[in-house]
């Protein structure tokens, strides 16, 4: 007897199990909205292939998975940029722009979350020719309507970074030594440096970061062009020429001579000079991805 109102007391339990059922209300979200802005990386093309497909993802909320195709239509919502850049980019150097309708393709306004998945993909074309890696670009979507369930009321609307990035971009750390060179050319003065350094792209082919130890932060400088005369003073390019080999340049002002530049498994190893003032400096050491 005991075992039988055990069975049945397990069956009950089984059958009305909570997880069985959705525990919350099922919504639908831009994935990244509840942040407003997300970074989306998006690689650099080359002038015969200038397209890059990148995509923001649409979610489902609650404890199931959608048990039908949801038709999801999205819709661009442009003034949340303007609100944006007076409510938190006041101070900043650089504030986003709408990225011109030139340089994107979305080929449907509308996708489908399937049923038994938690994401769908709303694809997007950017052609990168032209962009200049010191903007910040963005696209802006909502969601316009869903087929069913409900979309989101809060947190609607996403301001999409365009974040170009290529195949040596990211954050290293330099470990150096810099050198003052005698009138003769030789080593003097070594001074370690250790610090961590943002490798921007600035095509498909090359990279720019701030020399030394100058602060790359665009929050340390005060107006706009504070920050880049900081670049052009102070920013040190690597570029992968045809040939496969590697050079050092100076961005703008700074006058570097490219002495070796080497790139294996998400490591530069390298050795440039530059001057500044009066001084010839040499920087020799590596940057760790």
């Amino acid at each position: 007897m005991f075992c039988m109102l055990t069975a049945n007391l397990f069956y009950a339990c089984e059958e009305n199990s909570p997880i069985d059922n959705e525990q919350y209300i099922k919504q639908i979200y831009i994935v990244g909205a509840d942040k407003v802005v997300r970074a989306i990386d998006v690689k650099y093309g080359d002038s015969q292939n200038p397209q890059s497909d990148t995509y923001i993802a649409i979610g489902t909320g609650g404890s199931l998975n959608v048990d039908k195709d949801v038709n999801v239509t999205l819709a661009s919502n442009d003034q949340t940029i303007d609100w944006y850049n007076k409510k938190y980019m006041l101070d900043s150097p650089v504030r986003y722009q709408k990225l011109n309708d030139d340089f994107y393709n979305i080929p449907s306004w509308s996708t489908v979350i399937k049923a038994g998945d938690v994401y769908g993909r709303f694809p997007i074309t950017i052609n990168t020719s032209s962009l200049n890696c010191d903007s910040l670009y963005a696209l802006t979507f909502k969601i316009a309507s869903v087929s069913a369930y409900q979309k989101r009321d809060q947190d609607t609307v996403l301001i999409m970074n365009i974040n170009m990035v290529n195949d040596y971009s990211g954050t290293y750390q330099m470990t150096a030594t810099k050198y003052i060179l005698d009138a003769n050319g030789n080593e003097t003065a070594p001074t370690s440096i250790n610090v961590a350094r943002t490798l921007k792209a600035v095509d498909k082919e090359t990279v720019r970061f701030f020399n030394e130890t100058v602060n790359e932060t665009t929050s340390s400088y005060q107006t706009s062009d504070a920050y880049f005369n900081a670049i052009d003073n102070n920013c040190v390019v690597f570029t992968r020429e045809s040939n496969g080999q590697f050079t050092a340049k100076g961005w703008n002002n700074l006058g570097v001579v490219s002495e070796e530049v080497r790139y294996t498994e998400n490591q530069f190893q390298f050795s440039y000079s530059y001057v500044s003032g009066s001084t010839t400096f040499r920087l020799k050491g590596k940057l760790v991805k």
